[in-house]
């Protein structure tokens, strides 16, 4: 299957399961997130200029634009089963993600990067045991097979393996005053969104200044506290969009805005379309 063809498939099905068997792959990157399990042989794997040995039972994946390449090691035919899938697979309101690390921190895993010693696609890890691979293989018969809740049952298993993934590099007890601070805001911003919510508050728990408090939550999640908190209340929207036929401005109210011109707004700036486009696109 050429490139184009990947693309047009993954983009129509939101994943695409397959097994290459292959001596080499040039250098690439691709619009989706790719996650591959070695089922035989050995190659060579080169990703953002750092070259490992991949074999059988190795597995790894590759985020939105990074570049990597294969080359065959010995006459054994490197074989590899490729997951290629689009964020919205895991849960539509990731529609126009293109970060690993939002995938992970969607309300379905709900985990952190806080939580880990490095980005997890700079690893290659290694099915010790077999579960691994069993589940990539269960995965593959539900996607060549297309029985009834297969989407269902292929979501479960990729959000098993990425959690899997981040659990081979968890680093324990990794929270410092500062994590602490951020998982705290984090924490509070997801259970108490539907609130008029500041950062004086968090400042005067912690003693810092409210300026240290904010520049520090910038560098630390990427976004002022104000956008985070219209993240995660636009996230909640688009699940309930998606799965409640309740009123778009009970949704609205639902997720802290009183004000639905504002609600429209915030929600069209975020996801390219009104609330009312989202749903009869997705629901």
């Amino acid at each position: 299957m050429r490139t184009k063809e990947y693309i047009d498939l993954v983009n129509a099905q939101k994943i695409v399961v397959d097994i290459y068997d292959g001596r080499a792959v040039r250098k690439h990157s691709h619009q989706f997130l790719e996650l591959s399990y070695v089922l035989d042989g050995k190659a060579t794997h080169t990703t953002e200029g750092i070259t490992t040995v991949l074999s059988k039972g190795d597995y790894f994946i590759i985020d939105y634009n990074r570049y990597h390449e294969y080359q065959q090691i010995g006459d054994t035919p490197f074989v590899i089963m490729n997951c290629l899938f689009l964020p919205s697979l895991i849960d539509e309101t990731l529609t126009g993600c293109e970060e690993l690390s939002e995938v992970v921190r969607n309300y379905l895993i709900k985990l952190d990067f806080y939580q880990v010693k490095d980005h997890p696609t700079n690893f290659v890890y290694h099915d010790s045991d077999g579960w691994i691979g069993t589940l990539f293989q269960q995965l593959h018969r539900e996607y060549e097979e297309k029985s009834m809740g297969y989407f269902e049952t292929i979501r479960s298993y990729m959000i098993l393996i990425l959690i899997h993934i981040m659990r081979q590099i968890e680093v324990p007890n990794a929270y410092d005053s500062r994590n602490e601070m951020i998982w705290y805001i984090i924490d509070y911003v997801e259970k108490n969104y539907t609130e008029k919510l500041s950062l004086t508050t968090i400042s005067q728990k912690y003693n810092y200044t409210l300026q240290h408090v904010s520049t520090l939550f910038k560098q630390e999640v990427g976004m002022n506290f104000q956008e985070y908190v219209q993240s995660v209340r636009i996230k909640e929207s688009c699940r309930l969009l998606i799965n409640t036929n309740q009123k778009v401005s009970n949704i609205a109210t639902k997720v802290g805005y009183t004000n639905i011109k504002y609600f429209n707004e915030v929600f069209k700036r975020h996801m390219e379309m009104t609330p009312r486009d989202f749903r009869k696109k997705f629901q």
